[in-house]
């Protein structure tokens, strides 16, 4: 379970992490389904496309999803802006994670909608959302992004 060691993550300040036990920044894929529920509950799996990168507003967190032979990266919201990418907060998914969900949270089965706040809740997760964005554009983002 998460530990929070700061009572309040300010996005104009601080960090946002990312484990990624792959060896390498895994890539996301723009155009694949944008569910945010999907993305979240691994339903098809781990190495899915997804448009989406999980971020934690604590390093440990990183740390546990990168493992033993992954990788922690760090990056922040100003950067994710600047790079046109969208910066889904914890407070936005936490919004959109309700009942049977909104918008991209929107799920046929409300249980795993509620599944899904859990995690955001516990991992205190942030999406960043690469959809939109030209996949020939994407090396370029994650260097500024995470380099």
């Amino acid at each position: 379970m998460a530990i929070s060691t700061k009572t309040t993550w300010r996005q104009n300040r601080d960090p946002l992490w990312r484990g990624d036990a792959a060896p390498a920044l895994t890539h996301p894929t723009p155009t694949a389904n944008k569910s945010l529920v999907r993305h979240i509950l691994y339903l098809d799996g781990a190495g899915r496309s997804s448009p989406y990168h999980s971020t934690s507003e604590e390093q440990a967190v990183a740390q546990r999803f990168a493992g033993r032979d992954g990788r922690i990266y760090s990056t922040s919201a100003r950067k994710v802006r600047d790079a046109g990418v969208a910066h889904i907060s914890r407070i936005q998914l936490l919004g959109l994670l309700k009942g049977k969900g909104k918008g991209d949270g929107k799920w046929h089965n409300a249980l795993e909608v509620m599944q899904a706040r859990k995690y955001v809740e516990l991992w205190q997760e942030h999406l960043l959302d690469y959809s939109g964005i030209a996949a020939a554009r994407i090396d370029a983002i994650l260097a500024v992004l995470f380099g």
